[in-house]
């Protein structure tokens, strides 16, 4: 129930306030499955859930808040040991970046590459949103100079953005919008062709929350760059 319990959270600041999810569409957005969903809104709500019954914004809010106070206990044990998992995962960033940086000096890029990707692909669950935001873009920045796969750049160029618009603010839309225009000229001139099309996915991703914050000029103003002929 505690893992479900951090996946509605998650969630939550992305659902429309006025609109209802099925409880398939819940338990595919919390990897949760339907038999437990019953169980936990019914716990939250305090009443009986049925598997046809849809769930709004405001219910699952409802059901988030009985279900913290419930568990408050684990739930506090759960955050001291996420904490402290944490912060020996930055102390061992830091550590790692001093050597990135001595291997930067004689541009060994390829081997900067290999240790900032393990290091990511290892740790990535347990670094806060900025370091891991931070993290990828150098991921992507020493790739290009490494003459790595694009696919594989472009996966770590995804991870960013993805991490900026969880956090569903306008400051992280901005970082989004940001990342993208830092290497959108690599990308778009990428020969195959899926550069520019990664672009337009993220772009894509990105459209509904620029409007929503307010950013929609700053978006526009990408996609012109990007794309002139249509503008």
């Amino acid at each position: 129930m505690i893992e479900f319990v951090y996946k509605l959270k998650d969630i939550l600041p992305e659902w429309p306030n006025d609109s209802k999810l099925s409880l398939e569409e819940i338990s595919s957005a919390t990897e949760t499955s339907v038999p437990h969903l019953i169980q936990y809104l019914g716990d939250g709500l305090k009443k009986n859930i049925d598997v046809t019954d849809k769930i709004s914004h405001e219910d699952a809010k409802s059901a988030l808040t009985q279900l913290c106070i419930d568990l408050r206990s684990e739930l506090e044990e759960r955050s001291k040991q996420l904490a402290d998992k944490q912060a020996r995962t930055i102390r061992a960033y830091h550590k790692m970046m001093t050597k990135v940086r001595i291997q930067l000096q004689t541009q060994r890029w390829r081997t900067v590459f290999r240790t900032l990707s393990y290091f990511a692909g290892e740790n990535r669950d347990n670094l806060p949103d900025e370091y891991l935001t931070t993290l990828c873009s150098d991921i992507v920045r020493i790739g290009i100079k490494a003459g790595e796969n694009f696919q594989e750049l472009g996966r770590w160029l995804e991870m960013a953005v993805a991490v900026s618009l969880h956090r569903s603010t306008k400051e992280g839309v901005e970082e989004a919008l940001d990342l993208i225009d830092a290497y959108s000229e690599d990308f778009f001139n990428e020969p195959s062709g899926k550069g520019a099309l990664l672009l337009g996915n993220l772009l894509s991703a990105i459209e509904e929350r620029a409007a929503r914050f307010g950013l929609w000029e700053d978006y526009q103003s990408l996609i012109n760059q990007l794309y002139p002929s249509k503008s």
